[in-house]
């Protein structure tokens, strides 16, 4: 897969996700009820994030000639959700990284229920600065399926991963 194949790098996705993220605020201060104010959601960043990689995934994929199912929010187990899945793949995305020492564990629980229903779980975020939850996700993950879009390059090595698994 050569450069001209691809869409998008990290940095236009980074400059999307940015241009939207506002968009949003400002749309939703612009309701009547908000009167101006703008919100402080708790998650409205991950969604606007979310919502980007969706978009920019989909676009990569029509690009390669490869039309994959693709659903947003799809049940687990329980209350547990996964952020996008792209026929069998099961992807985990997040705008800011771990939050803390227990997510390490978390994902190796939902990684044993994504495999028992024959999915690939792959983990992307926009950025991850702390090293040991770094390490503790690739260790989840496995390197190779772990995507840090602050590491020039992931984003290609992302859309190669899916395309590999989807053809």
């Amino acid at each position: 897969m050569t450069n001209e194949n691809i869409k998008y790098d990290e940095d236009a996705i980074e400059e999307l996700y940015q241009r939207n993220l506002t968009d949003a605020c400002k749309r939703l201060a612009s309701l009547d009820v908000a009167e101006g104010r703008e919100p402080h959601i708790k998650g409205l960043n991950g969604w606007v994030y979310e919502q980007t990689i969706h978009y920019c995934l989909y676009q990569e994929l029509r690009l390669l000639g490869l039309s994959p199912t693709v659903k947003d929010q799809v049940p687990l187990y329980g209350r547990v959700k996964i952020d996008l899945l792209v026929d069998r793949v099961a992807i985990e995305i997040k705008a800011r990284g771990s939050f803390g020492d227990d997510d390490a564990e978390k994902y190796r629980r939902y990684r044993s229920k994504v495999e028992e229903k024959k999915w690939i779980y792959l983990y992307l975020t926009r950025c991850e600065t702390y090293k040991p939850y770094r390490i503790a996700t690739e260790n989840v993950f496995n390197k190779e399926r772990a995507f840090f879009l602050d590491t020039r390059g992931d984003w290609k090595r992302f859309i190669v991963t899916i395309k590999e698994i989807v053809e």
